[in-house]
């Protein structure tokens, strides 16, 4: 059967390429029928003949452009790379040439350039780009589903995404992202978060020679119009703070979860990098506690989503961060050390396992129902810590960054904007009195 397939491909391949390209997509059409139960080695050939063919239609186009005896593909030793130039005439943007890691990948990659290739489509590249999250270490289960989400929401049923992205202008990312805004119905917040979908696309599709830019990142969206969100800054108040610790200090018995609570006021964290704390990063001589790992969500071999501590925090690339100990802190800390269980992290329950997340919250919204003040989740002490700090420095900015651990300093600019707006109301107040 193989022998008799190699001869009907061979007998293919005579014809012109006009009858090539026709009887290739009668091949697709009839596939089913011709290969019932295909082996692997026939899916092989097939494949071989398909990227035959796109060899085929991309030297017929660029034919007329290259000169007598020239190679279309040549191989640029020092950079270990294969090239095509592309003909002025052909050129669709400001690339001169497709570079790749062989010639069939070069020949792939000027076929997609030249024609547009289903493999290149958006929802073809977002799936890479997933693929490479989902086996990421670095990448939270939680970002994974949360892009899932969006694409499901925004992208599935949207025409765009089976476009070809060296096909897509400028022009049709605007109109997708008007009818997505229309009416005002979205905040520029979830905005982002929707174009973050074009932008990993383009981002993979520019790194892989694809197209030349991003036209997503460079896309001017001024002019939309976007939901009317509330500004407050809704977080926990200096009087709230001070409220949920006088209640903890009258307690008689505390877990670590409540030890938790009060560590978390005390210190510039995540709940992440507070579950991951451990003994050796204290330095009680020198009033100090170091910020180098966090636990987080992972998806696992079993596909389920994981708590897994990693090595390093959110913003860890420029290292552990060194955080002084208050005086309030260190109490903490001894009473914790105090506790008759054995285990290498500080905050723990009664097993000696690291504190679970759902309970953290459950046993802080006891917390502020004993003192009668609106429940808010542990993120929201954290945005407490950082605006504290942020009017203690006077929005020193590194200060506050290095602190937080914040890599982006947009990031930090968010907090200095909310005490930036608590100081307005202030002095408006004032003003009237």
């Amino acid at each position: 059967m193989l022998l008799g397939l190699a001869l009907f491909v061979w007998g293919i391949m005579s014809y012109t390429d006009t009858s090539r390209e026709s009887i290739s997509r009668q091949l697709n059409a009839d596939s089913a029928t011709l290969f019932p139960e295909e082996s692997a080695e026939i899916v092989d050939m097939k494949k071989q003949y398909e990227a035959k063919q796109r060899v085929l239609k991309v030297k017929g186009a660029l034919l007329p452009y290259v000169r007598e005896g020239s190679k279309t593909v040549t191989y640029d030793k020092k950079n270990d790379r294969y090239k095509i130039r592309i003909p002025v005439a052909l050129r669709k943007d400001d690339r001169d040439k497709i570079t790749a890691r062989s010639q069939q990948e070069a020949y792939d990659k000027m076929h997609a350039y030249l024609f547009g290739d289903s493999n290149f489509t958006v929802r073809k590249l977002f799936e890479r780009v997933m693929a490479e999250k989902e086996n990421d270490k670095d990448t939270s289960s939680l970002t994974v589903t949360r892009y899932r989400q969006i694409w499901e929401k925004h992208y599935e049923h949207a025409a765009i995404a089976d476009l070809p992205i060296t096909e897509i202008k400028a022009s049709d990312i605007k109109r997708f992202f008007k009818k997505i805004t229309e009416g005002r119905t979205i905040s520029r917040k979830n905005f982002v978060n929707i174009k973050s979908i074009f932008n990993v696309v383009y981002d993979l599709a520019v790194e892989s020679d694809i197209v030349a830019n991003n036209l997503s990142r460079n896309l001017n969206c001024k002019d939309l119009k976007f939901k009317a969100v509330d500004n407050e800054n809704v977080r926990y108040t200096d009087e709230d703070r001070d409220k949920i610790l006088n209640y903890l200090d009258g307690m008689d018995e505390k877990t670590g979860y409540e030890y938790g609570i009060e560590l978390m006021f005390c210190l510039c964290i995540r709940i992440g990098e507070l579950r991951a704390l451990r003994w050796s990063d204290v330095d009680f001589h020198k009033h100090t506690i170091s910020i180098s790992r966090e636990i987080v969500l992972r998806r696992g071999e079993d596909g389920k989503n994981h708590f897994v501590e990693v090595g390093h925090t959110k913003g860890g690339e420029h290292g552990a961060r060194v955080l002084p100990l208050s005086q309030r802190a260190e109490v903490v800390l001894k009473e914790l050390r105090k506790q008759d269980i054995v285990s290498e992290h500080i905050c723990c329950n009664s097993a000696g396992s690291p504190l679970d997340g759902n309970k953290f919250n459950k046993h802080l919204k006891k917390v502020t129902e004993a003192v009668g003040i609106p429940y808010l989740s542990s993120h929201k002490i954290r945005f407490w810590s950082v605006t504290a700090l942020a009017r203690a420095t006077g929005g020193d900015i590194q200060t506050v960054m290095y602190a937080a651990g914040h890599v982006d300093k947009n990031t930090t600019l968010h907090y200095i904007r909310a005490v930036q707006s608590d100081a307005q109301m202030d002095r408006i107040k004032e003003c009237f009195g």
